[in-house]
């Protein structure tokens, strides 16, 4: 009889399933220049990655906005993200082998992401996971933005894995505090930050998914036996 506690990965899209954050970032800064508002990079990181839409707009416009204003610019950045992934993207190395071996070993998986269902859909299509992952968690499933932790809070539930056997993959900074204040682990990739600026938040680091095995997830949640 197997005793061993369920284990979880869940997967941030944006910067850990794909490389798009120079996309992601350049969509957003034709946005806003067409709106003659410039952000420089510290503005983008803390207005733009990990966050819903909604939020970095209102933010950004210091809103609220209305529920038209908003729907009208969501369609407008989304298009052109949507574009970017199809042309520019880019999958990170070894994503498909890295997730099947996590099947093989009987470690559940999920996405929590901020972006929408369209952006995901063909995200996992490209990467060519697409049947592999049952539950998505996206921005139409929860009220706050990352950091807050809802988005991975729920995505635990509906694993139904207790928090602290939940490892996540985050690159941004509202990613990482968003699964630490969950309770989870947090493994960060070095797409959008260096390994410099992610260490002293996460529990590891790894430019891409060829530098980590099914082993030493297990080994992230389950306590070392003492004699």
């Amino acid at each position: 009889m197997n005793n061993q506690p369920e284990i979880a990965v869940i997967f941030d899209m944006d910067g850990v399933i794909v490389d798009s954050n120079p996309l992601i970032t350049a969509t957003w800064q034709a946005f806003f220049a067409s709106h003659q508002i410039v952000l420089n990079e510290e503005q983008l990181n803390h207005y733009v990655f990990g966050r819903m839409g909604k939020d970095t707009l209102n933010m950004v416009f210091g809103g609220p906005l209305s529920e038209e204003q908003l729907a009208t610019h969501l369609e407008k950045v989304g298009e052109g993200i949507l574009e970017k992934y199809k042309c520019e993207g880019q999958i990170v190395l070894g994503f498909k082998t890295f997730v099947e071996s996590l099947l093989d070993a009987g470690i559940k998986i999920a996405i929590a992401t901020s972006s929408p269902s369209e952006n995901v859909a063909v995200v996992l299509e490209m990467a060519g996971v697409t049947p592999y992952f049952d539950i998505i968690s996206n921005a139409s499933h929860v009220t706050h933005s990352k950091p807050h932790p809802e988005i991975y809070l729920k995505t635990a539930a509906r694993l139904g894995v207790d928090v602290g056997n939940c490892v996540v993959f985050e690159d941004s900074f509202s990613g990482i505090q968003s699964a630490k204040s969950a309770g989870m682990r947090v493994i960060g990739v070095t797409t959008t930050h260096s390994e410099a600026e992610l260490a002293p938040l996460t529990d590891a680091t790894v430019a891409d998914f060829n530098q980590i095995d099914a082993t030493q997830i297990k080994a992230l949640v389950q306590p070392v036996s003492c004699l």
